[in-house]
């Protein structure tokens, strides 16, 4: 896990509009989110992450990946990486591999983690 910090206190916001859902952080007045959407009843499909290029992108995309990580674990789901930055994150963070539903198009492209 990273390391604590104001970033990781942020509350995680859940937003549906014109069919689409989003988990997002609202920072000073910037945006950060990661769109998704339900597959079958127990899995998260995470397609698309934006970020305000007035934020850092990096320490912000993990902290928000990171806490749609731990919902989908809290919620019991399994996670389908469609976007590229949450896949990078799942091939890094081993802990959270074992929430990527088998038919993922992850499971292609990592080696198991022994």
């Amino acid at each position: 896990m990273f390391p604590e910090s104001n970033i990781n206190r942020l509350p995680l916001v859940f937003k549906s509009d014109a069919a689409k859902s989003y988990f997002q952080f609202h920072l000073n007045g910037q945006l950060a989110s990661l769109e998704y959407h339900m597959k079958e009843k127990s899995k998260i499909v995470l397609s698309r992450l934006e970020i305000s290029k007035y934020l850092n992108q990096v320490e912000v995309g993990n902290a928000l990946i990171e806490r749609v990580l731990e919902y989908i674990y809290q919620a019991d789901f399994k996670v389908v990486p469609v976007d590229l930055e949450v896949k990078k994150y799942l091939q890094k963070n081993s802990r959270y591999q074992k929430l990527v539903a088998y038919d993922s198009p992850l499971n292609h492209y990592t080696k198991p983690v022994a």
